[in-house]
């Protein structure tokens, strides 16, 4: 074990310098979206390579392919070492950040905010939405919680579409971004309640914005599609015109080189 601040590192042997570089990270000083000057918080840290140990860890609660955990009750993080751990930590920090401060909001906008507080929303992410939106309609909000808990594949997807709905209420709030939600949030734990207040609309409401707010900023493949399919469907025929024509032009030589009188073509719309 490690103890760096008030970040509380437990490692395996072998991880002894990467636990202490994630309990420095931790301790330091983050940016989170809407909520300025957070100090840093004591926290326990739990490092690990092993899937199996982190499974136990974890008590067997969360998919296989969960890379991390965090328990706000506790102020607890397991994190298994995949990929990034320090976006990773960055993200499940988020996670405690917001349940110190709206511990009732849907697990849509939970993930949304860390997945933002990360910056891990990118080009990536705008181009797997716009497939996403390509193969039908967006899901709701609700629907969107229950992708989240579901396979690896569909809870990745909705990751990217909880981040694009917490960004649309970041553009919402204007220079403050999330800071009026969150200070009502402060005040209230009725995430619908809060949201009419801020924003006047109820959450009905606000997902049909929403939804249309997708198709206006991350439709372009949809847009894209559209175009091709027209000019496609234009070459098609006027493909189709030019063969009719050359293969009228070609019976009218046939018909002139054997002397036959060929009457004038008749109106293909008639």
């Amino acid at each position: 074990m490690v103890q760096v601040g008030q970040i509380r590192a437990v490692y395996w042997p072998g991880d002894e310098r990467l636990a202490t570089s994630l309990a420095e990270y931790a301790d330091g000083t983050h940016d989170w979206p809407g909520l300025p000057h957070v100090p840093p918080f004591p926290l326990t840290l739990l490092v690990t390579r092993s899937a199996s140990r982190f499974d136990s860890l974890t008590r067997g609660r969360l998919p296989a392919w969960t890379g991390a955990a965090a328990f706000p009750r506790s102020h607890t993080i397991v994190l298994r070492v995949t990929g990034n751990p320090f976006a990773t930590l960055q993200h499940e920090m988020a996670h405690l950040v917001l349940g110190r401060i709206a511990p009732y909001a849907p697990l849509w906008f939970a993930e949304g905010y860390a997945v933002c507080a990360a910056h891990g929303w990118d080009m990536l992410d705008a181009l797997s939405l716009n497939w996403r939106l390509l193969r039908g309609r967006a899901p709701g909000f609700h629907e969107l919680d229950h992708q989240l808990r579901a396979g690896e594949g569909s809870a990745r997807a909705a990751y990217g579409l909880a981040a694009a709905a917490v960004l649309y209420l970041q553009r919402l709030g204007g220079d403050r971004g999330l800071a009026p939600l969150l200070d009502r949030l402060k005040e209230n734990r009725d995430f619908d309640q809060a949201v009419r207040t801020v924003y006047l609309v109820s959450l009905d409401e606000l997902e049909r914005d929403w939804h249309r707010d997708l198709r206006r900023r991350y439709g372009w493949l949809l847009l894209g599609t559209s175009v091709t399919l027209l000019w496609g469907m234009t070459g098609l025929v006027v493909g189709l015109v030019w063969w009719r024509r050359r293969r009228t032009d070609r019976v009218r030589r046939a018909a002139l080189d054997e002397g036959w009188e060929i009457g004038p073509e008749t109106d293909a719309n008639a």
